[in-house]
């Protein structure tokens, strides 16, 4: 069956912090290598109005960071004649260095790809103290290796005080995937993680945040079919699907604009299945959770399943140019050739929510021998 450029990806995973120690922060040893172009962005509910934060790996030393407010409130602006506060959206850019020879942060170089002003500087300012403080608490963290979930309760003065700082293994950069303050609520939130292309994916300076609610432009479809009726074998994997389907490719099949299907299966070079099936499902969890080129994936929503040898992955993706939001149903198994299946079923929310029993009822079908 043929390979998806995906499964590529699984070869140049790096699990061992030994051989990772290269691709990840100073000082910081990391579970899975951060490889160029992986980003994540934070919602920052500190700010009185809608913020986000991102953070991006550029390459090895160079990292990119960004502030973006949708609505940031102008100064020195009266009111309009409703009385509504005059806003505009507000991004503050910038790259910068840092010396991988030593296991502290110490920012060698700084250019900022934004013009800022005398107003932004408390914005900088507060860039430059999250990357100082995120990495130094990253540090003390009595497990430095991140390989599942962990917590922290920390005094934090940029949140309140006393917080709960959480962390999850598959989050690049610092690992960090929220901030609890003292009222048990989110301070700083992954939004989404994603990963760009090619030198000229400007995906990373593009996002604008998520609208709320986060909503699919109207589709037509409705299913003729209530169940699935036609089994489908590829290789070890099983699905039912019916005549609305098409066959596009050896491994796709589209249900015409608004769905599709793809599989996959590989045998791990004795390299890969060195490090274990738990390494290669928590490599897969991320590189499958990851944002491509104009689209973001709801980290926030995201919902994690795992057995022995399977993993599923329900996360939704946005992609603002399409006005377009889609459902996306990932499976992960470990088949009986000890090789692996991977099924991916993508549909546009709209056409998922207006025909839900019948989408279900395909994903239940799904079976892998």
């Amino acid at each position: 069956m043929k390979k998806t450029p995906l499964l590529s990806l699984l070869f140049s995973f790096v699990l061992m912090m030994s051989a990772s120690s290269l691709f990840a922060f100073p000082g910081i040893q990391s579970y899975l290598k951060d490889d160029s172009g992986q980003y994540v962005y934070y919602r920052d509910y500190t700010f009185p109005y809608e913020a986000y934060v991102g953070i991006l790996h550029y390459d090895e030393g160079t990292y990119g960071m960004r502030f973006y407010a949708p609505n940031q409130p102008l100064e020195g602006v009266s009111p309009a004649l409703n009385g509504e506060t005059m806003s505009a959206p507000k991004s503050v850019e910038l790259l910068f260095t840092v010396n991988t020879e030593v296991s502290i942060t110490e920012m060698t170089g700084e250019k900022f790809l934004t013009n800022i002003t005398g107003s932004d500087t408390e914005i900088v300012n507060y860039l430059h103290d999250l990357i100082y403080e995120f990495s130094a608490r990253r540090r003390k963290l009595s497990e430095p290796v991140v390989t599942g979930e962990v917590s922290s309760r920390e005094d934090f003065s940029q949140f309140g005080g006393k917080v709960t700082m959480k962390y999850s293994f598959d989050i690049p950069i610092f690992n960090l995937k929220e901030i609890i303050d003292v009222d048990g609520k989110p301070a700083f939130q992954v939004a989404t993680v994603g990963a760009l292309t090619s030198s000229s994916d400007n995906s990373f300076f593009e996002f604008t945040g998520f609208p709320a609610p986060m909503q699919d432009k109207p589709r037509s479809f409705t299913s003729t079919e209530k169940k699935p009726n036609k089994k489908i074998e590829l290789g070890s994997q099983e699905i039912k699907l019916d005549s609305q389907w098409t066959q596009a490719a050896e491994n796709m099949y589209l249900l015409g604009d608004v769905a599709m299907i793809m599989f996959s299966e590989f045998q791990p070079t004795e390299q890969v299945a060195a490090a274990g099936s738990q390494a290669i499902f928590d490599a897969l969890c991320r590189n499958l959770s990851l944002g491509t080129t104009g689209s973001y994936t709801d980290w926030g929503n995201r919902k994690i399943k795992q057995g022995k040898n399977e993993l599923e992955i329900t996360i939704r993706t946005h992609i603002p140019q399409d006005n377009a939001v889609s459902q996306n149903f990932k499976f992960v198994t470990k088949n009986k050739a000890g090789g692996y299946s991977i099924m991916t079923l993508t549909i546009f929310d709209n056409a998922y929510k207006n025909n839900r029993s019948y989408f279900d009822a395909i994903v239940k079908s799904y079976k892998v021998k």
